[in-house]
């Protein structure tokens, strides 16, 4: 009844051959989690660092979930960084039919709710929950405002390329 949607984290560098003997990073993501949006764990009364299991005709993952607004409705994310017990598990070996390419990305799935209960699995300044660096994009207008602005020089051509 659910969509899992699959992918990486910035944290890590494919299937952490390189970054998962990184000691520091193993603190920031110690393991697998998925990512549940805040009107399904609202439905479904699942909370920060509940564990699930979650099942498609492939197989069964058990990890803890993380309530974000990174996804919504019934979708879910899985990161694919963490091994044997990873999503791969989950999707399927079936090729796009058009370019006959492995479709990993998504897979039908169940989503069954434990009263097991953990320590949310990521560190509260993670940036998943929702809370990325503040940036409030480019203010072009209030930078051509100011008192200190001045107009770049027009384009001129190149003399090599003419």
């Amino acid at each position: 009844d659910l969509l899992l949607d699959n992918g990486r984290l910035r944290e890590h560098f494919q299937g952490t051959n390189q970054t998962g003997r990184s000691a520091g990073i193993h603190q920031q993501l110690p393991h697998g989690f998925i990512e549940v949006s805040p009107e399904l764990a609202a439905e479904r009364g699942i909370e920060e660092g509940i564990w699930v299991r979650v099942t498609s005709r492939r197989g069964s993952i058990e990890c803890p979930a993380v309530i974000t607004d990174r996804v919504c409705g019934n979708t879910l994310f899985m990161p694919i960084h963490f091994g044997k017990e990873g999503v791969n598990l989950l999707t399927g070996e079936h090729n796009d039919p058009d370019v006959q390419t492995p479709a990993y990305k998504e897979a039908a799935v169940k989503l069954e709710v434990f009263d097991k209960r953990s320590a949310p699995p990521l560190p509260a300044h993670n940036y998943r929950y929702g809370r990325p660096t503040p940036n409030r994009g480019v203010e072009a207008e209030e930078k051509w405002a100011r008192s200190d602005y001045r107009q770049p020089p027009a384009q001129q051509s190149n003399p090599r390329k003419m």
